[in-house]
């Protein structure tokens, strides 16, 4: 009989395979080649977008900040997509592509706690760049014991990526995209295709991880791992 896979082997596999870099030693692109898969993937990412914008599809992602607070049928609401160009040798290359959106909650979440726990989670939520309005109960004696916690429905997000012309290396940065947290990623430039973008907006729709295949786990909370 075949041994049962644990919780920390399947979590180790799925480490390892982020960690991988199947073409680490490859030799760098030539900036003309970089500069078109950047450009190719703003305009695919921006039609992307545009449709997102209208179906509002519904996001798989569990985003829960603890002390209660958890966002319920959680949905796509809008997003943007911007770029930043650079000089390079008199050439102007797109060296930058940002996603920003909100994933907006099925309606605003109230929590009641222990005034305690309301300052810590109160420093989560800034953490996060969530939008919250906290009110304090007073006992009939006048002492405060407990507080009310709301927390406006929608979550700020981002995907950002950073290209290094020099090393041929894309960084790549997302903000609350399936979690609250942010995470730093890299890959090489000529990971830059279609199946790539479509991996990405699987994920940030919660479908399926596929895209974390493409990359390297860089750093979690902007520290490097």
């Amino acid at each position: 009989m075949a041994e049962k896979t644990s919780f920390l082997d399947a979590l180790r596999n799925e480490y390892e395979t982020v960690q991988h870099t199947p073409t680490a030693h490859a030799a760098v692109e030539e900036s003309k080649v970089i500069d078109a898969r950047m450009r190719k993937s703003f305009r695919w990412l921006e039609k992307a977008i545009t449709y997102l914008n209208t179906i509002k599809s519904p996001i798989q992602h569990r985003f829960n900040l603890g002390h209660g607070i958890v966002f319920e049928s959680p949905r796509f609401e809008r997003g943007v997509v911007g770029q930043h160009t650079q000089n390079m040798r008199g050439f102007s290359v797109i060296d930058e592509i940002n996603l920003y959106y909100h994933i907006c909650a099925s309606k605003p979440i109230t929590a009641e706690m222990w005034a305690i726990d309301a300052e810590l989670a109160k420093k989560d939520l800034e953490r996060a760049n969530l939008k919250f309005a906290s009110r304090r109960i007073q006992d009939g004696d006048g002492t405060v014991r407990r507080c009310m916690v709301t927390v406006q429905s929608e979550i700020p997000a981002a995907i950002v990526f950073r290209a290094d012309y020099r090393t041929g290396t894309i960084t790549t940065t997302l903000v609350n995209a399936d979690r609250f947290d942010r995470v730093i990623l890299t890959f090489p430039s000529n990971a830059i295709k279609e199946q790539m973008l479509e991996d990405l907006l699987k994920f940030i729709l919660g479908m399926d991880r596929a895209f974390l295949h493409h990359s390297r786990l860089a750093g979690i909370q902007g520290r490097p791992t």
